[in-house]
């Protein structure tokens, strides 16, 4: 899982000198983009295919594509390339990211669910927000390339773990034959053509066309019209349905999946623009800006950690309690970066707040998770699972488009109103990460007239960060109604012949008397 959520973040550094080593920019907003859309389309289908044919080959599959793609993106020699390579690195993690979630669900009781789904969000908390930060550091200190290539002996490290303690698991009954015959073909062409037009329209809108261009407006509608009849064929024709409509029809489903949407919208805005605020305020490099964000990292990985154990208190749990805790400070959180100074000596506001933004986080995460698992019969825990990642990873896709879209239009009004040497067309079509580039080249004007900029881009990302305010404040309102019930009340046992070997004896070995 760290490597997915690493992957998601680390070529935020990295763009820039893409740009430069291939001498283009066209579609280099889609090195990012490309991998985000292909893991949150696919999601779904993988965990149907580990519902129909046991987890483990999935599982691998998985991985091995994760792999072979991330040397395709660390050979890459062109930005075509990159791209088609980020974007089949993704189907991988598709994969590997809620089938990760759904094995621990499967090998864990109730009782023990909690505490390593609470270790689990600081896995995701350290990856993601790290990811900008090692990637730096490979540009710094050695090279791009091994972005692709460090993913190779992590991905074999992690084949030859899960082939030891997953061997044994059981398949489903039924022939391999059978099974491809009843796939649901046409429902997975609906979603993933439904959704791609969707997430284009997303990625699309305000860079490559206007938001009220025919190719935007086509691109939404479209793509609902195909959701809409994705959803007829899952209800009425589909005998394996990838996305079983009842699961949807409980408001708790919902309630969780909404919240993780939110989450996932406040989320990753921050992520992706906190390195680029430091860069303008403290004037580093991306290695030394990237290093800022581990106050977030350390509050994250602590918040999900303690809230973890503390979850479950003598037979009661408390998912709602934390998830509302750890939402409204995140709210808060965001309010203050509102009000981060644009002043190299004030670490103690700059770290505090990360530090506030990083624990809510971290106790909300796995609680809504949680929360939405229980109560569940065991066959559509692995599908809910995999909606609540589904729902978080789009979030994140449409809160990195809305602060795009105001980082944009407030660079526009900053240049017009500070002088005339950058004309707004040639921000035109450009996306975030070309302020790394900005960064240097107003450090050779005068002090008269880059100053001006640089206060109006640190602006432009305070408005950014105080746009995430919103959504967390709708993600802790959502899980106000967020149920309490204790997973182990709904749930029935598995059958102790249901559960592998190897997973009966780690469990043994995990709890000796």
């Amino acid at each position: 899982m760290y490597m997915v959520c690493a992957a998601e973040t680390m070529f935020s550094q990295i763009v820039g000198q893409l740009k430069k080593e291939f001498e283009t920019s066209v579609f280099a907003q889609w090195i990012e983009g490309a991998f985000l859309l292909t893991c949150v389309m696919v999601q779904p289908v993988w965990v149907k295919l580990a519902e129909k044919f046991g987890r483990p080959w999935p599982l691998f599959v998985s991985i091995v594509i994760f792999m072979a793609f991330s040397i395709m993106v660390g050979a890459a020699k062109d930005m075509g390339v990159m791209v088609v390579g980020r974007a089949l690195q993704g189907v991988g993690g598709a994969g590997m990211m809620p089938l990760a979630l759904v094995v621990l669900t499967d090998i864990l009781t109730p009782s023990e669910r909690p505490v390593y789904m609470g270790l689990l969000g600081a896995v995701v908390v350290l990856g993601k927000w790290t990811g900008p930060l090692v990637g730096a550091a490979l540009l710094e200190h050695s090279s791009w390339r091994w972005a692709g290539y460090l993913n190779l002996p992590a991905g074999a490290g992690a084949v030859a773990i899960l082939a030891v303690v997953l061997y044994d698991m059981p398949t489903p009954p039924g022939s391999a034959a059978h099974k491809l015959r009843e796939f649901d073909y046409l429902g997975t062409l609906f979603w993933l053509g439904g959704s791609m037009m969707i997430l284009l329209g997303l990625s699309f809108g305000g860079s490559e066309h206007p938001w009220r261009s025919v190719t935007i407006i086509c691109l939404f509608v479209f793509g609902f019209i195909a959701i809409l009849v994705f959803a007829g064929i899952e209800a009425k024709l589909a005998k394996w349905p990838i996305i079983p409509l009842r699961v949807l029809s409980r408001p708790r489903t919902l309630l969780a999946l909404v919240s993780s949407l939110f989450i996932g919208v406040s989320m990753y805005g921050t992520i992706m623009f906190t390195p680029v605020y430091y860069m303008f305020v403290l004037s580093e490099g991306p290695l030394a800006s990237a290093k800022h964000i581990m106050w977030v990292v350390l509050g994250g990985c602590l918040g999900s950690v303690v809230a973890g154990l503390l979850v479950n208190v003598r037979g009661r749990v408390f998912y709602r309690e934390w998830a509302v805790l750890g939402t409204a400070m995140m709210t808060v959180g965001y309010g203050l970066l509102y009000l981060w100074p644009a002043d190299p000596q004030a670490t103690g506001k700059h770290a505090g707040y990360q530090v506030l933004v990083g624990l809510g986080l971290g106790f909300c995460m796995q609680q809504v998770l949680l929360a939405a698992q229980a109560g569940l019969p065991v066959d559509e825990i692995s599908t809910v699972t995999t909606l609540v990642d589904y729902a978080r990873t789009l979030g994140g896709m449409v809160g990195l488009v809305i602060g795009q879209v105001i980082l944009k239009e407030k660079m526009f009004e900053t240049v017009r109103n500070s002088f005339g040497l950058l004309a707004p067309s040639q921000l035109e079509g450009q996306d975030v990460v070309d302020l790394e580039g900005m960064a240097p080249m107003l450090g050779i004007l005068p002090q008269s007239m880059a100053q001006p900029v640089y206060d109006g881009i640190v602006r432009a990302l305070n408005l950014v960060f105080v746009a995430d305010v919103p959504f967390a404040a709708l993600a802790c309102i959502m899980c106000l109604f967020l149920a309490n019930i204790p997973l182990h009340v709904i749930l029935p046992a598995r059958r102790s012949e249901e559960i592998p070997e190897s997973l009966r004896k780690l469990h043994r070995n995990a709890n000796p008397t």
